[in-house]
């Protein structure tokens, strides 16, 4: 099983293609061995793995076996993965949003530090129509951080590894909340009370979307 996890793991943060995933599954040893004991296998092979949606059906078809860190890592790399490859700003925002809905304010806990700092502040800007921060320039920022966040998680060769890389970001995580705090309150001295409370309000906004 631990095989099998691996490759569905490496498959959805595209590590592997999914040609290479199929031809790996149906040349597995556990094809022969589970395919009629284990229902999992068994809904697992009967996925069409040429249609676009297999990857998304094999997701939910084999949630049940990650833990949360596990399922937190892949969708942390899908959506990253997306930034990446999105050419309008209206997708890089869709799939930053999906990253900063994990977002834990209260804890240090938390690898989405930056995704929020930007993404927050982006909205700030955008209600106060700052002349010096284009729609552009954010793009770019956001996604410098996922080619970051990708670029780190390549060197993992086991799911294991890759957790330890999610802990190393969450533990550099303080320095990002103190400079996400001060900004705040700079921000809290430039505006009267009821702007301040207009822009906590989108940010609690895109946190729950």
């Amino acid at each position: 099983m631990e095989a099998l996890k691996l490759k569905i793991f490496d498959v959805l943060t595209e590590k592997i293609a999914v040609s290479q995933f199929e031809n790996w599954l149906y040349s597995s040893e556990y094809i022969n061995q589970k395919i009629k004991a284990d229902s999992l296998f068994f809904n697992i092979i009967n996925i069409n793995y040429r249609e676009a949606k297999s990857i998304k059906e094999l997701k939910e078809i084999t949630a049940s076996i990650f833990t949360d860190e596990e399922l937190l890592v892949v969708k942390l790399l899908q959506n990253c993965i997306k930034i990446k490859n999105a050419e309008a700003s209206k997708n890089i925002k869709k799939s930053v949003v999906g990253i900063i809905s994990d977002f834990d304010y209260c804890t240090e806990l938390n690898p989405f530090w930056e995704f929020y700092d930007v993404y927050c502040f982006y909205n700030s800007y955008e209600y106060f129509e700052d002349e010096y921060t284009s729609e552009k320039d954010i793009d770019i920022k956001l996604k410098g951080i996922a080619i970051s966040v990708i670029t780190k998680f390549e060197s993992a060769k086991s799911i294991e590894e890759s957790i330890e890389l999610l802990k190393q970001i969450e533990e550099n995580s303080t320095e990002q909340k103190n400079n996400l705090n001060s900004a705040d309150s700079s921000l809290k001295n430039t505006v009267n009370e009821k702007e301040y409370a207009f822009i906590q309000k989108i940010f609690a906004f895109f946190k729950k979307i």
